[in-house]
């Protein structure tokens, strides 16, 4: 696998690339956070006149179906080029998007889940794992297990494993999956940013919040930015 500093270089090519050819437009930014237990791409300043459009009608439901769609025909493409660029094998990614600036947030876990076993022991983890379960139960269950970790200064990754109740496994079974993640997304997120209170529990000022699912691992993964 090559170096870390060159490996980086390597993807934000890739990128700029891939959304140059696909969207006539690459992102205006691109940052990278990579450890072995993920690769974190941020990428903000990518919409186009298409997308503009979409937000000046105020029409939340058409650009998330929009931008659902960019990603999900970018991110096979993506993670096959990062493998053979680079060597890491990305089990599966996990994505959201920002209500504030509308940008993009990419979450990259190897298949190798070693979040499990190389968690952060940071000052508040008790209290953070506490919450998130607390509001997890308001909506579904407590998690059967939760990690989390650093990825950068001002990036905390959350791990929800085994969140999933019944009549959520049925939608899944009947393939409602995409309905599913909209009414999850729309809930959780708005629950988690009025009731989780991550920021006050850490003393720091939260900029955004992105959540995605794995929804056949049964998985959530969840991640606050804070203001640097």
């Amino acid at each position: 696998m090559l170096e870390i500093k060159a490996a980086k270089s390597q993807i934000e090519a890739l990128l700029e690339e891939i959304f140059t050819f696909s969207f006539n437009q690459a992102p205006g930014k691109t940052a990278i956070y990579w450890d072995e237990r993920s690769l974190i791409i941020h990428l903000e300043d990518f919409m186009g006149a298409e997308m503009q459009r979409l937000i000046r009608q105020q029409d939340p439901d058409a650009l998330r179906s929009v931008q659902e769609l960019m990603i999900e025909y970018l991110l096979p493409k993506l993670a096959q080029q990062i493998k053979e660029t680079t060597g890491l094998n990305i089990g599966n990614f996990y994505y959201d998007w920002s209500d504030r600036d509308l940008s993009c947030m990419l979450v990259g876990l190897p298949e190798e889940p070693l979040y499990r076993t190389q968690e952060d022991y940071y000052p508040g983890k008790d209290a953070v794992h506490q919450q998130i379960g607390k509001v997890t139960y308001e909506i579904e269950k407590v998690p059967d297990a939760t990690y989390s970790y650093w990825a950068a200064e001002h990036i905390l990754v959350i791990v929800r494993e085994g969140i999933l109740i019944k009549i959520e496994k049925a939608f899944i079974d009947q393939g409602a999956t995409e309905i599913l993640r909209k009414v999850k997304r729309n809930l959780e997120k708005t629950v988690i940013i009025r009731e989780g209170n991550i920021g006050e529990v850490l003393n720091r000022k939260v900029q955004d919040v992105y959540l995605d699912w794995s929804f056949g691992e049964n998985k959530s993964l969840l991640v606050h930015v804070f203001e640097k």
